[in-house]
């Protein structure tokens, strides 16, 4: 197939000092925190494939959480203390969890004065409460919907500020300069979506091509939503690591995600109330057969009721909840439906469960509720009065948890592992910073809403490391970035070209976008769900290979338009291979089960003391693996070098507690040497 023709004097360019990639909570902040250091608003500019259409604007919970210091009453806090708990779960950079802890309170009082209404009592004082994993309380929350109120102030104050944001722009390469000792950031390739047709025809592709040239570029882009069959995302939230990836970054604790209980028809997390109502449980197979499936696995009612009242706030699947009758075993019996026996499972807030007798309820659970004035004589009129906001956001959207089932499977909710990158959230590249999810900061769990905070502080540190280092750096020649551009489009047109008019090649099995993102999914669910198996992996990461060398030639694509869709799967590949290499890797390593994730292997290990735990009932298939090893204290990191991946464990870097003296501190930050 001939080569392409193009000139780029057609090619339009648009030149930024920092351009963000991603319209989320973290990405905005990071825009106005720019503003704040020194950056003219003219000289910033965020892209985004779909404004509103990320996490952060379509997500929430019963009580959705903003983790943060503690900043009322007369419990004892400080950030040492929070960035401890930070990293209490093991495989997370002390500097960073201080950075975060340190700067909480900062962000916090900055989404405060932008008009997110968190409650505080009649002396000011911001009220808190104890979500999952967190020793405190620290948490605090608007309601269902605080990361959307987050970005809804956060994006009013970026229009105010008047600072461009290019909508409908797919980003799907970053330019680099790789003459430098250290490789350096110029520039993002994007497709205009809205301009393609729905015809084949080069011309429009080319014409569609959209170039940023700029000195630093911000990664915002959030998690890979699109990997997962069931997944809490929004379905409009797609995540785009393939970006980093293809840019030679490095990235970290791939191995580490969440999960969680969620509703799959309205995505929605099924935590805090909904579970301490006291739902019933129930599974329907094909024929139509309801089974209330739990008391399977619990020896009483009794212990059933305090596990479901504790999957309310323990939310997150975690391997060291399954013993003794934990509340992660309601997920693993949850998956053993759905994944494994193909049922479909619910959660019925019209009835009782067979058992439910008020009496028998644990005394967590009766005490709760009835401190909560909550008890009443089924899960509905329970709910009703904890949290009536619970039904309601149901209702708005299409589900009458008053009439009908609300059906729920384990879902995918959250990668705590990502791009890996330093104190200033800068990655290996220069000038190139990732923030929010797309940030691998958080270790093998995390307190419940760490995240939201996470993200704000990041986009604090990248707009101080700019405003103070690179706000005034001479802009690269143009001449010089056209010689690096230029092979980068030729590429690019000639993968597409041959992807849009290739012939049919024999004995190669086609797919469209639609049946390949079936089977993307489907491999997900089988080696990187709450269910890691270490059979087949090996065999499975070689197609993968073959799939990501050949996706030109197998995937079938009708017009323009479906390029996207191309572009998308290609970035979920390379990043689904480096999630699953990360995962064979720790089983390699003789990792044992952690985190949201349950290992397996058929054969033990009894020099490392490893040992088979066996859940109850028919659960007894997913026997998984514990032992002595640590490897909590290391963070594993993967990276391609001239298309060989590598692996490093890095030692964790403690939490510093050595905090200097004023006088040099202070003559240190007037120097600007603590941003070097």
């Amino acid at each position: 197939m001939e080569e392409t023709e193009f000139n780029l004097d057609q090619i339009d360019i648009k030149e930024f000092n920092s351009v963000i990639i991603g319209s989320g909570a973290a990405g905005l902040n990071c825009a106005l925190h720019l503003v704040g250091e020194g950056i003219n608003p003219t000289e910033i500019a965020i892209i985004t494939e779909q404004l509103g259409g990320g996490t952060s604007f379509n997500t929430g919970s019963d009580k959705q959480t903003y983790y943060k210091m503690s900043l009322t009453g007369n419990q004892m806090d400080s950030p040492f203390e929070m960035a401890k708990d930070l990293c209490a779960g093991g495989a997370m950079h002390g500097d960073i969890a201080l950075i975060e802890a340190t700067n909480s309170i900062r962000e916090f009082f900055h989404l405060v004065q932008l008009g997110v209404p968190f409650p505080h009592d009649q002396f000011g004082g911001f009220v808190g409460y104890k979500t999952d994993n967190d020793p405190r309380q620290r948490a605090t929350s608007i309601g269902p919907f605080t990361s959307q109120e987050m970005g809804k102030c956060l994006l009013k104050e970026v229009q105010k500020e008047k600072i461009a944001i290019f909508d409908k722009h797919y980003a799907l390469n970053i330019l680099f300069d790789n003459t430098k000792k250290r490789s350096e950031a110029i520039g993002v390739v994007c497709i205009k979506t809205d301009e393609l047709i729905s015809e084949k025809n080069m011309g429009n592709i080319i014409n569609s091509i959209k170039i940023f040239k700029a000195r630093n570029i911000i990664i915002a882009t959030g998690g890979p939503a699109a990997l997962y069959k069931h997944s809490v995302y929004p379905k409009s939230q797609k995540g785009s690591l393939g970006l980093a990836i293809t840019a030679g970054c490095k990235l970290q604790n791939l191995t580490e995600s969440q999960f969680g209980l969620a509703s799959i028809k309205f995505r929605w997390n099924v935590s805090g109330s909904y579970q301490q109502v006291i739902p019933r449980y129930i599974s329907v197979d094909k024929n139509g057969k309801e089974t209330e499936f739990l008391m399977k696995y619990f020896p009483s009612f009794q212990q059933l009721s305090k596990a479901i009242f504790l999957k309310g706030y323990q939310w997150p699947f975690n391997a060291e909840r399954i013993e003794d009758f934990g509340s992660s075993l309601i997920d693993l019996a949850v998956y053993n439906e759905t994944e494994i026996l193909d049922n479909d499972v619910y959660l019925d807030f019209t009835k009782n469960s067979l058992n439910y007798e008020e009496e028998l309820l644990d005394p967590i659970v009766k005490r709760y509720l009835s401190n909560s004035n909550a008890l009443a004589r089924n899960p509905l009129e329970r709910l009703k009065k904890l949290n009536a906001q619970a039904v309601e956001i149901y209702k708005k959207n299409g589900i009458d948890i008053s009439k009908e089932l609300l059906q729920i499977a384990v879902c995918n909710q959250h990668l705590n592992g990502g791009i890996s990158a330093d104190m200033w959230w800068e990655t290996n590249i220069k000038h190139l910073f990732a923030i929010g999810e797309a940030n691998g900061s958080h270790g093998v769990h995390r307190p419940g809403g760490a995240a939201l905070n996470s993200g704000q502080v990041g986009g604090l540190r990248v707009a101080q490391k700019i405003g103070h280092t690179y706000a005034k750096l001479e802009p690269l020649n143009r001449y010089r970035f056209l010689q690096i551009i230029a092979p980068n489009l030729s590429s690019i047109f000639n993968i597409i070209k041959f992807a849009l008019f290739k012939k049919a090649i024999m004995n190669i099995d086609q797919m469209t976008p639609a049946q390949f993102w079936e089977h993307i999914q489907d491999r997900m669910s089988k080696f990187g769900g709450i269910i890691r198996p270490s059979k087949d992996f090996f065999e499975e990461g070689k197609e993968i290979i073959k799939q990501i060398y050949n996706l030109k030639i197998i995937l079938i694509l009708n017009n323009n338009k479906e390029i996207i869709e191309y572009l998308r799967i290609r970035d979920a590949l390379l990043t689904q291979q480096y999630i699953l290499k990360s995962i064979l890797n720790y089983h390699e390593s003789n990792g044992k089960s952690r985190g949201s994730y349950l290992i397996l292997r058929d054969a033990l290990n009894e020099s490392l003391n490893e040992r088979y735990i066996i859940p109850p009932g028919e659960l007894k298939e997913f026997k998984f693996i514990k032992s002595d090893i640590i490897l909590e204290e290391k963070i594993q990191t993967i990276q391609s070098h001239a298309g060989i991946i590598t692996f490093e464990w890095e030692k964790v870097r403690d939490i510093p507690n050595e905090f200097g003296w004023f006088e040099n501190v202070w003559k240190d930050f007037s120097d600007g040497k603590i941003f070097n």
